[in-house]
């Protein structure tokens, strides 16, 4: 069995959580639940790696930031792979997730792979977070996925793309 750790990053209540939860137990609650410190959650996926009995992954569901706060770097010693959650209706939670970012860097090996989840897609027209400041990103070689913890929309297949690209750092 191949273990990869991978962190869950982003402002307050943008959906990291939600997104744990669809992505492991394929369930979602409106109920806001605020994470302390870290919580952990495991999923064990088969990606052609049958003979190895799959890969384990261990998610870092870490608490929600602020533009005042800052993470606990610690918890990023030996991540494999991050996501960075934004909020789409939220377009402040962006520059979270983009200090987030510039923060894990500082310490992980920028080979490290990483997506830009904007989350809540099933809200697309409240969205304040613009297809072209994403096209911008992208531009820069952000990975940017649309996904919804609500509907699972691109949830599942997100785990799997980041567990590939961690497969192949390895």
């Amino acid at each position: 069995m191949i273990n990869k750790k991978i962190c869950m990053l982003g402002a307050f209540c943008v959906g990291k959580t939600a997104l744990v939860r669809q992505f492991v137990n394929s369930i979602f609650s409106d109920n806001y639940l605020s994470t302390v410190g870290v919580k952990i959650s495991k999923k064990v996926i088969r990606e052609d790696r049958e003979e190895e009995g799959g890969v384990s992954l261990v998610l870092w569901d870490m608490e929600g930031q602020d533009n005042y706060s800052t993470v606990n770097l610690s918890y990023l010693r030996g991540a494999h792979g991050l996501l960075f959650v934004v909020d789409g209706t939220r377009g402040e939670t962006l520059s979270v997730a983009l200090k987030l970012r510039n923060e894990a860097l500082k310490i992980l090996d920028r080979g490290v792979p990483g997506y830009f989840l904007i989350n809540k897609c099933d809200l697309e027209p409240e969205w304040e977070v613009s297809d072209k400041v994403l096209s911008s990103l992208e531009s820069k070689g952000i990975k940017i996925v649309k996904t919804s913890a609500k509907t699972g929309l691109n949830v599942e297949q997100t785990f799997r793309d980041l567990t590939l690209d961690m497969l192949e750092k390895t």
